[in-house]
């Protein structure tokens, strides 16, 4: 199974009004938005997204999306994504444009990844206040399901396991 595939029209639609309405400085940087299709984890957490800027490899790569390749990739925990509801899906993602740094200089522009100030951006928090725990929320929304296809899995193997003893 291919551990990253392409992000939905929703993730990029959503992303797209968000560097409207939040990141003007984003507009003319090319992202790109991956689904995760398996689990990551940091420490004892699910990771919901994360943000990189690309090397040369990464923008030869991606030269179909524009001519230079991409700026940035974007990766979604797509169980996660898939099953929050769609304001923490702008709170995600919002979350992780956070993290790009524009450097424009003389001749070029320079497309950098910012760490978190705080345990989140304090710009977020202010954003978030009318619901503080969402990030715990879709995290242990997506431990459950995580949890629930592990258990699916288990039994399925224990069944084809009966089945070839059976044979």
């Amino acid at each position: 199974m291919i551990r990253f595939i392409e992000a939905n029209e929703e993730a990029t639609n959503i992303m797209d009004s968000i560097i409207d309405e939040h990141f003007p400085e984003l507009k003319d940087a090319t992202i790109k938005i991956l689904f995760d299709t398996k689990k990551r984890t940091y420490g004892d957490k699910i990771v919901l997204g994360r943000m990189s800027s690309t090397n040369d490899l990464v923008r030869r790569l991606t030269d179909d999306l524009s001519e230079e390749g991409c700026d940035y990739v974007m990766y979604l925990d797509q169980i996660a994504f898939e099953n929050i509801p769609e304001k923490d899906k702008i709170r995600l993602i919002r979350h992780e444009l956070r993290h790009c740094r524009v450097t424009v200089g003389s001749e070029s522009i320079k497309y950098g990844i910012i760490p978190h100030d705080i345990e989140d951006f304090a710009q977020e928090v202010k954003l978030n206040s009318d619901d503080v725990d969402w990030a715990k929320r879709a995290v242990a929304l997506a431990s459950d399901i995580y949890a629930q296809m592990e258990e699916d899995a288990k039994e399925k193997k224990q069944v084809r396991k009966l089945n070839r003893r059976n044979v």
